[in-house]
């Protein structure tokens, strides 16, 4: 399974269908609902750990609403990486590289695009940890 697939949970998600412009999507892409957007985007090398943020649970292609879990940050999740795992970066900050990867450099992002926190691996090219979310508001504004 490629992209973003929840492993654990400390609180009961439902899914529900989120808004999107005629998005194609894949199950375990993540999505984000930037500040005043309307509708749900995949995620970039760009996105801000503040953005809210859902993984696709049904394939969809040019669909105007797609069924997603939406995260908290309270779910353990699996990811693709674009390097080997390594335990030495458990507890690094990385930025997206896409909807279904993270960009694990081995270097801890300070900066406002990060939204994942790596906290161990899965095999060797895959990273668990959480999604960074937050209410769609840049807290520097």
């Amino acid at each position: 399974m490629a992209g973003f697939y929840v492993i654990s949970d400390i609180s009961d998600r439902p899914m529900r269908k989120l808004p999107t412009s005629s998005l194609t999507a894949a199950i375990g892409d993540l999505l984000e609902l930037t500040a005043g957007a309307t509708t749900w985007a995949k995620t970039t090398s760009t996105t801000d750990h503040f953005t809210r943020k859902a993984i696709v649970m049904e394939t969809a292609t040019s669909s105007s609403s797609i069924l997603c879990m939406e995260l908290t940050g309270t779910e353990e999740v699996v990811c693709d990486a674009t390097a080997a795992g390594n335990t030495a970066h458990n507890g690094d900050r990385m930025a997206l590289t896409d909807e279904n990867a993270v960009n694990n450099s081995g270097s801890d992002v300070t900066g406002q695009a990060v939204a994942f926190l790596q906290t161990g691996i899965v095999g060797t090219t895959k990273v668990k940890g959480y999604v960074l979310t937050g209410s769609g508001v840049d807290p520097d504004a």
